[in-house]
């Protein structure tokens, strides 16, 4: 997978997310902004050379901390936890009864168009 290709997944499903907000639909907008940031944050893992065939959750959040916000210092810490943060809300949005509020989904899309809008830049 090239970094483009990653970004391009990562644009398919903030669309989503912003189509699932309009819907008033916050559980399925928070799954599609934690796939939008995993896949930005591949792309940008891509960008520095790190490459899996696959990537697990759990890999990913450790290799993109170590490597994009650590090491290489191309993305504020606050990214990395973001990471993380969305990875429970999609969790919760999928698996818990209850629903996510409109107001949680409504930051979770905030932060995660910023995020792949320094995704875009990084790799540029």
């Amino acid at each position: 997978m090239s970094v483009q290709r990653a970004l391009v997944k990562s644009e398919q499903f903030l669309k989503a997310a912003k189509v699932m907000l309009a819907a008033e639909m916050a559980d399925t907008c928070v799954i599609a902004c934690y796939y939008t940031v995993f896949w930005a944050a591949i792309a940008m893992l891509h960008y520095v050379g790190i490459r899996k065939q696959q990537w697990r959750h759990g890999d990913l959040r450790t290799a993109f901390g170590l490597e994009c916000v650590k090491r290489r210092k191309l993305c504020p810490p606050e990214f990395g936890e973001l990471l993380g943060d969305l990875y429970y809300l999609r969790s919760e949005a999928a698996y818990k009864l209850e629903t996510t509020s409109l107001k949680k989904a409504e930051r979770a899309l905030r932060k995660t168009e910023a995020f792949v809008q320094h995704a875009k830049e990084v790799c540029r």
